[in-house]
């Protein structure tokens, strides 16, 4: 339970973060996946405990160092690889295809600059 409720207030103010600085993440991914994800592994290496599995390892408040650093380590080389490959994709993709739509489509918002329609009409 320690683990859920830090993931969602740690998630909560990520994306409100990403909100606040204007990051382009329309989905959340780096808020809620990134960041909660990174914090569930850590405290994993954290409050482990052989005691709920048996074949498992202690955590770091049991003594485990060693498991605690390499959830760590872990953490650090999938952000890394995530990173460059996301990076990497999106710059072949924007090779064929624009991977972002322009100023000019966001303003007139995106249902009517890419369909010709709006899917929720205020009107309506």
């Amino acid at each position: 339970m320690v683990i859920g409720i830090a993931a969602g207030a740690v998630c909560y103010y990520a994306v409100a973060m990403k909100n606040r600085l204007g990051w382009d993440d329309a989905l959340d991914v780096w808020g809620v996946h990134g960041v909660g994800g990174c914090l569930g592994v850590v405290l994993l290496g954290v409050f482990a405990s052989k005691a709920w599995n048996p074949s498992g390892a202690d955590g770091l408040l049991l003594g485990g160092t060693g498991f605690f650093f390499k959830q760590v380590v872990a953490v650090a080389i999938c952000s890394v690889w995530a990173f460059a490959f996301t990076y990497g994709m999106l710059w072949l993709i924007n090779l064929v295809t624009p991977a972002k739509v322009g100023p000019e489509a966001e303003e007139r918002g995106l249902d009517i600059a890419l369909h010709g329609e709006e899917a929720y009409p205020s009107g309506a």
